[in-house]
């Protein structure tokens, strides 16, 4: 007789990432606003230091607007923009990740990392579940970059990082047509693109993922997801490099 496996049978690799995005938040809740905020200007990813570096007269520009509108807003910008050092710089594509926008938010990509990371960490290992994160959060922040090159307000959040692990998992979590499964969704066959765009159920999840993606990113705020707008490129930033870099980290390419 086979021994019951827990319910929340979670690979230790995500309880250790779940653990200490939960720290971060509460050491957050403990220290004043201001300390907040400014941790917020140095970790966050903010578009405009990087436009800065390339283009000082659109990020001025754009800061004179907002000061013809607002001064408070203005002001704001230009804590964010000039707050941190700029050798941090370099790191906030990948810090923003581990900095959330309230309790709700973290709880939303908490789930989200246990259901989806959960069997690309079983198939990938640590080392490469890891990598596959941090090009899914670098993919995220030049995605929102790209869209929002003079945004002057940090973008927080592992929802570009998950995102990444959502695409992977589409690879193979799905049966493939004709194919019978009798492994587990983590060790079955890897879908080539040909398979998944022919096979229904990825497409459908593909779809619907998009679909909820931009209908939460644009009305998230209001909904109480989070405090601040949902920057919903990045995560199709980082769902796009899960799907299509995922043979690179694939353990079981063989079928």
């Amino acid at each position: 007789m086979r021994a019951r496996e827990p319910i929340f049978n979670l690979p230790p690799v995500i309880v250790v990432l779940l653990a200490i995005l939960t720290v971060i938040q509460i050491a957050r809740g403990m220290v004043p606003p201001e300390l907040d905020g400014a941790i917020v200007a140095t970790f966050g990813f903010t578009p405009a230091r990087v436009a800065f570096l390339f283009n000082q007269r659109a990020v001025l520009d754009h800061l004179n607007e907002i000061a013809a509108h607002s001064e408070v807003q203005a002001q704001i910008g230009v804590f964010f923009l000039t707050h941190a050092p700029p050798s941090w710089l370099w790191f906030t594509p990948l810090s923003y990740a581990f900095l959330h926008g309230g309790a709700t938010h973290l709880i939303f990509n908490g789930i989200w990392l246990a259901a989806f990371g959960s069997p690309v960490a079983r198939r990938f290992g640590t080392a490469r579940f890891l990598l596959l994160g941090v090009l899914g959060a670098v993919a995220g922040a030049a995605a929102y970059l790209a869209a929002h090159p003079l945004e002057l307000a940090p973008m927080i959040g592992a929802s570009a990082a998950i995102s990444a692990y959502m695409g992977a998992a589409a690879r193979f979590v799905f049966p493939i047509r004709g194919l019978y499964r009798a492994e587990p969704a983590f060790e079955a066959p890897m879908q080539s693109v040909r398979e998944m765009l022919a096979n229904v159920q990825t497409m459908a999840f593909v779809a619907f993922w998009f679909l909820s993606n931009m209908l939460i990113g644009l009305g998230g705020q209001t909904l109480g997801f989070s405090q601040a707008p949902i920057a919903w490129q990045a995560h199709i930033g980082g769902f796009a490099a899960g799907l299509f870099l995922v043979p690179i980290f694939d353990q079981r390419r063989k079928r």
